[in-house]
């Protein structure tokens, strides 16, 4: 009986110095022990939160969509108006109070005289307005034609003169403030109805600036012809707008691409897997594109290069090897961008931009890339490229 007592009272004296050692080492940052480390309370929560981030960062990826290869109209106002050119006046002094003003090429104008401007017809408005006096204008710099800071606001003052031919006064300012043409879908999410296209943003054709995106409008359009493309002048898709009616919205316009939200499924296409970045190989691929009408066909290229760490959407190198395509286009046209690039059975990519000397070959984007730039915010970088 004593020796159980003793036995009893040793196993407890073990376990309490052992749950004493535990604290000790747990509360004064010591070594523990190997022995000891696996009921650490501390190393089991940040295990378990680890699991846990990767586990939502794995749910939140996208893993699978439709690839399409329809082609679709796009309308964009902006969030205020681009300038896009300056121009003297003629008027009293033959000059450009913009100009004067400090008001640059590519500058983003929000506001005049406090009036907020959101189409060509407010600045006329404000412009008219101001009688001949200085205003204040409010405008975001891009850059385009100097060093400033992207994304800079700025205000200046800007004092309107009479033109002599047009009776009115004028700043000297040429802006746009929207734009429409044509691309094609890269993908469509049944899950979310979000979709991507292009690969590239939408720039103004004057300043190569990308177009601010204020709101946006998916249309149904239909292929009515092309312009074949020849070493040195790109072709181009030609179409027309089916209705008036809008199939979704834009609510991106990055350097990835313009994405946004469809009401259906612009096709019947099964869904499919997205590549992995290191499952890309040089070789044979196809691309779903359309040529003519609104329905979508396969054709065969190559990967020619792929470039892994560009950050933007020169990814890979392509190269049409499809004869029929070849003979019909003379390989990639401007308006194919955003075409869905498949291999192996997964979708790698879309087609960016065609090469002016040599129109059989172009620029691709990562899946990847876009996958992951349609779950986030709109960036405000600016666009320099040919795109297709």
């Amino acid at each position: 009986m004593k020796k159980t007592v003793k036995c009893i009272a040793i196993i407890l004296l073990t376990s309490f110095f052992l749950m004493t050692s535990i604290t000790f080492f747990s509360f004064n940052d010591a070594q523990i022990p190997a022995f000891l480390s696996a009921i650490s309370n501390s190393d089991l929560s940040e295990k378990l939160k680890s699991q846990s981030d990767n586990a939502v960062a794995a749910n939140s990826t996208v893993k699978k969509v439709i690839p399409c290869g329809q082609p679709f109209g796009i309308k964009m106002l902006t969030e205020g108006i681009m300038v896009v050119r300056l121009s003297d006046i003629n008027g009293t002094k033959d000059s450009c109070p913009a100009k004067k003003a400090g008001v640059h090429v590519g500058d983003i104008i929000i506001s005049v005289g406090g009036e907020k401007i959101t189409s060509n017809e407010d600045l006329a408005k404000a412009i008219s307005s101001s009688g001949g006096k200085t205003v204040k204008v409010i405008l975001i710099r891009n850059g385009y034609d100097d060093k400033s800071a992207s994304g800079e606001k700025l205000s200046v003052n800007l004092t309107p003169e009479y033109c002599n031919s047009e009776k009115c006064y004028k700043t000297g300012m040429w802006v746009r403030d929207s734009s429409a043409g044509i691309g094609t879908i890269t993908f469509y999410d049944p899950s979310t109805g979000v979709f991507g296209g292009l690969g590239h943003p939408i720039c103004d054709a004057d300043t190569g600036e990308l177009m601010p995106l204020s709101s946006g409008e998916i249309c149904d359009v239909s292929i009515t012809g092309y312009k074949k493309g020849v070493n040195g002048n790109p072709g181009e898709l030609r179409g027309r707008f089916l209705s008036s009616s809008q199939t979704g919205i834009v609510t991106q316009n990055t350097n990835s691409g313009v994405f946004g939200t469809l009401d259906e499924a612009p096709c019947d296409n099964k869904e499919i897997e997205i590549a992995e970045y290191d499952e890309i190989k040089k070789g044979k691929a196809e691309i779903l594109t359309t040529i003519s009408g609104s329905q979508p066909q396969k054709y065969s290229i190559n990967i020619e290069q792929i470039n892994i760490d560009d950050p933007e959407s020169k990814n890979f190198v392509i190269r049409v090897t499809d004869k029929d395509l070849l003979d019909k286009t003379g390989g990639i046209l401007q308006g194919m961008s955003g075409s869905p690039i498949i291999q192996n059975g997964k979708l790698i990519g879309a087609v960016t931009h065609v090469f002016v000397n040599n129109s059989c070959m172009g620029y691709g984007i990562f899946a990847q890339t876009m996958i992951s730039q349609s779950q986030t915010k709109t960036d405000s970088n600016n666009c320099i490229n040919k795109a297709a």
